[in-house]
């Protein structure tokens, strides 16, 4: 419990209401223009990658809380945002923002993870319905013969995909552009500086 109370420094504190705000602001973008994606977790794949696992959790589901006041769904949707927030920070911490290889592994992990968790969820709690662009896809796949799980897990990994992609790219140009000093004083901010870069 110590160990996780230390990852909650003041700026990481501070950092989490941003990065709730970049996930919110994300999915509203993504409504407007009634995209095939959500682009909801890229503030908490930040806070994961560089202030730790708990602070990206911490972020998911704050994010999930606010995003339920107006919409309820999002609620039932909170252990896929605890899940991204921690595993981004478990593998931030072990260099899998190093390279284009490692960054496309995580992203396909982060995706895979949220399509099981999602489409479990979207199957048991709403019948495959949730009102997004991505319950159309799913209704003519259960209109062709395809049973609830298949239908909605075929979707959604198209959908995870495509968005966690994305997102850790996204997060990767933010990062490469913040300030070495801010970086030294979070929890996984090491991982991203080079060492040549420590001496200028």
């Amino acid at each position: 419990m110590k160990k996780i109370k230390k990852d909650f420094t003041l700026l990481a504190i501070l950092l989490i209401p941003v990065s709730v705000a970049i996930n919110i602001v994300g999915f509203q973008i993504c409504q407007l223009l009634r995209l095939p994606i959500f682009l909801d977790s890229i503030g908490t794949i930040l806070a994961g990658a560089i202030a730790g696992p708990w602070v990206g959790m911490a972020t998911g589901i704050l994010t999930n809380l606010v995003n339920g006041i107006f919409n309820p769904i999002f609620l039932a949707y909170m252990p896929t945002s605890i899940f991204i927030g921690l595993i981004t920070g478990f593998l931030a911490r072990n260099n899998f923002f190093k390279n284009i290889f490692t960054l496309l592994i995580l992203g396909l992990v982060l995706s895979v993870v949220s399509a099981v968790s999602s489409g479990i969820i979207t199957a048991i709690v709403f019948a495959g319905a949730t009102g997004t662009t991505g319950s159309i896809a799913t209704g003519v796949l259960l209109a062709a013969g395809n049973n609830i799980m298949v239908s909605v897990f075929s979707v959604q990994i198209i959908q995870e995909l495509a968005d966690k992609f994305l997102a850790v790219i996204i997060v990767k140009l933010v990062i490469s552009s913040m300030s070495i000093r801010y970086l030294s004083k979070m929890k996984n901010g090491m991982k991203f500086i080079k060492k040549e870069d420590l001496y200028e």
